[in-house]
């Protein structure tokens, strides 16, 4: 397998390939930056196998780094930066990281999590798109079953897992992605997505090997997003339902422009009254299901499929398979509602430190997502409910008993329930119903959690109760305690 970023070079250098605030890249000058970091890298004797942390957020740099790593064969370890400190500490022992990649400002921190300040990469060290020399090529091949990134996601045990993603799950996304949609050489898309995620990551992958322009912003901003889409020739943008949702409520008679193909809708369940008011307005969205597990995309609904079958996220992708099964595993005829598997190319090599998913029957990797749906008679998949007990607010995954352990970390809590609960612009807040032995009041607990967990994590509303409802055999039961304890939040996470 040729190297993306280098194949696009030689093919099309002068092809604009990125752009971050007014500042413009070709093909041929961000392989020429890529290059510079490789040599910079084998100077720091980083090499094939070795595992990068990076703890930036969305730069130019950012889109080399991702390259220049995989060009030497290094396995990158996107970081949340929203994570509280004790998190990063955890992904970073978990995932056995030599070096860690952050900006100045994170220094000391940065060397605390791995270790040494022998082991940070600062980048503003890193040779800019402006000072790059023209090093000498460096022939290079991308071995298709390697891993190119492990990226933390949630689980279905309550503790972030780290999917082990290959260059052949990224380029079969790639592929798919582009067959479902349509490519064009002109094509611009807008990455808003946090770049360590695998919805913005899996964008400048696509774009290396269309050979298309990424339009890169620092992150959501919706005034900037509002112009872009406007005015900047975008045909292609990935957004959350919470972005859709402030760029509709600013802008509620928002008319993009003509060249607009696409508006990918995914990371969470779309509201139906916010995907009325998008289609009511001719807006050309494209819902989507996909995983960190599946490398991004699993079905997507053309924006043609979206306007006739409104819900729908459409039939799974080229190359993937999905099936839904009951509680033993059998698979279930279409209408009928089970657990969502997922298998092709695209699903990862595994979990970090784990077997490789491995399906007795048929000697593919079949991804057990826990979602539950089912596919109707056109063979396109409906998603009823995501992850069982998991919280997606505003496109990040929050388990719930993991906030449940921080909680049960303070003296004076006795017992804690976490769920999510409806909320008009994060789909999903979170919630908790606490048990004192002790006395405490939320504002002390909200304190108390910020040490422990990111802030996206914190609870919304904290509800202080005699007791909980339990089955008879003593599990939690998150759902009555939903209904029957909490309101639908209006409240904005931090």
């Amino acid at each position: 397998m040729n190297d993306w970023l280098a194949e696009r070079a030689a093919q099309k250098p002068d092809a604009p390939a990125l752009e971050f605030m007014g500042q413009k890249w070709n093909y041929e000058f961000l392989n020429n930056w890529v290059e510079a970091l490789v040599d910079g890298f084998k100077k720091r004797e980083i090499n094939k196998g070795a595992r990068i942390g990076i703890y930036l957020s969305n730069q130019p740099v950012y889109v080399a780094l991702i390259h220049a790593l995989a060009r030497i064969g290094a396995v990158a370890v996107p970081l949340n930066t929203r994570l509280a400190q004790a998190e990063l500490e955890w992904q970073i022992q978990q995932s056995q990281c030599e070096f860690l990649v952050c900006n100045q400002d994170f220094f000391l921190s940065g060397s605390e999590l791995i270790g040494s300040e022998e082991r940070i990469l600062v980048s503003d060290d890193f040779p800019t798109p402006q000072h790059a020399a023209r090093p000498a090529r460096t022939r290079s091949e991308l071995r298709p079953d390697s891993v190119q990134g492990i990226f933390f996601t949630s689980g279905t045990t309550g503790f972030p897992k780290g999917a082990m993603l290959t260059f052949d799950n990224h380029h079969a996304s790639a592929l798919a992605s582009a067959e479902r949609l349509g490519l064009d050489p002109r094509d611009r898309w807008l990455l808003t997505m946090p770049l360590y995620h695998i919805g913005g990551m899996a964008i400048v992958f696509r774009a290396a090997i269309y050979g298309i322009t990424i339009v890169l912003h620092s992150g959501f901003d919706v005034d900037a997003v509002h112009h872009a889409l406007m005015y900047e020739n975008i045909t292609h943008v990935s957004l959350v339902p919470t972005m859709l949702h402030r760029l509709l409520e600013k802008y509620p008679d928002f008319k993009p422009s003509p060249s607009l193909r696409a508006i990918l809708l995914g990371g969470a369940g779309a509201p139906a009254s916010l995907l009325e008011k998008a289609i009511t307005l001719n807006l050309p969205i494209a819902l989507t299901y996909g995983l960190t597990e599946a490398a991004s995309q699993a079905a997507t609904s053309t924006p043609e499929q979206t306007r006739a079958k409104p819900g729908s996220v459409g039939k799974p992708l080229q190359g993937t398979i999905i099936s839904i099964v009951d509680e033993s595993g059998k698979s279930l005829p279409n209408g009928e509602v089970g657990e969502i598997v997922v298998s092709g190319k695209t699903v990862m090599r595994g979990y970090l430190g784990k077997s490789r998913l491995r399906s007795p029957r048929r000697g593919k990797r079949d991804l057990h997502t826990g979602d539950i749906g089912y596919l109707d008679t056109d063979g396109d998949l409906w998603i009823l409910t995501r992850r069982i007990d998991l919280i997606v607010s505003g496109g990040e995954n929050v388990y719930p008993e993991e906030v449940e352990r921080a909680l049960m970390k303070h003296p004076a809590v006795s017992e804690a329930c976490v769920v999510g609960v409806p909320d008009l612009e994060w789909g999903q807040s979170v919630a908790a119903a606490v048990v004192l032995h002790g006395a405490c009041d939320g504002e002390t607990l909200i304190r108390f959690l910020r040490e422990q967990v990111a802030g996206y994590k914190v609870p919304r509303q904290i509800v202080f109760v005699e007791s909980l409802p339990h089955t008879a055999s003593g599990k939690l039961m998150r759902a009555k305690c939903a209904a029957t304890r909490f309101a639908m939040s209006q409240t904005n996470p931090t």
